[in-house]
């Protein structure tokens, strides 16, 4: 790849993390809308390709996708939350069943770290989706915006 390349794709990255911060919410709807429309065009396509049964599932989905894009994203939350409970739950008891111990209390603290860690977010999802959408958003943002900063550095510093 060459060095102006580089440079527009670091720019790039640092571009689209600082929307994810700014633009939160709307680019949910955006990226709801455009799935939708790309569904609804494969499914066009796999019509003049005579692939009926495809085509149908692909035009009902994407026709759900823009006209109740976030019922659809509530609807994956609340599975999501509903999953992770499940997870953390039986994660948590297999600890204690098993009466997991390391050999200092740094590592026995992190073995049970991960199962409190899906109740946590489970929770947070169940009762918060909201704030927990946009948190989620914002630390993706400021990831991909530090990102594209190394990007961006890697570029100028190879030759």
């Amino acid at each position: 790849m060459k060095k102006t390349e580089r440079i527009l794709l670091s720019l790039g990255v640092v571009v689209l993390g600082v929307l994810l911060v700014v633009l939160r919410d709307k680019i949910v709807s955006v990226l709801m809308t455009t799935l939708g429309i790309g569904l609804i065009a494969y499914g066009i396509v796999d019509i003049v390709n005579r692939l009926f049964p495809p085509a149908v599932i692909k035009l009902a989905f994407g026709l759900v996708i823009v006209l109740c894009g976030w019922f659809v994203v509530a609807a994956v939350l609340y599975l999501l939350a509903a999953f992770l409970l499940i997870v953390g739950v039986l994660l948590l008891y297999e600890k204690l069943k098993t009466r997991v111990r390391c050999s200092t209390l740094l590592y026995t603290l992190c073995e049970y770290a991960v199962p409190v860690v899906f109740l946590l977010i489970g929770v947070l999802l169940l009762f918060n989706q909201g704030n927990t959408v946009a948190w989620v958003f914002v630390s993706s943002g400021i990831f991909t915006v530090l990102e594209g900063g190394l990007l961006l550095v890697g570029a100028f510093s190879l030759d």
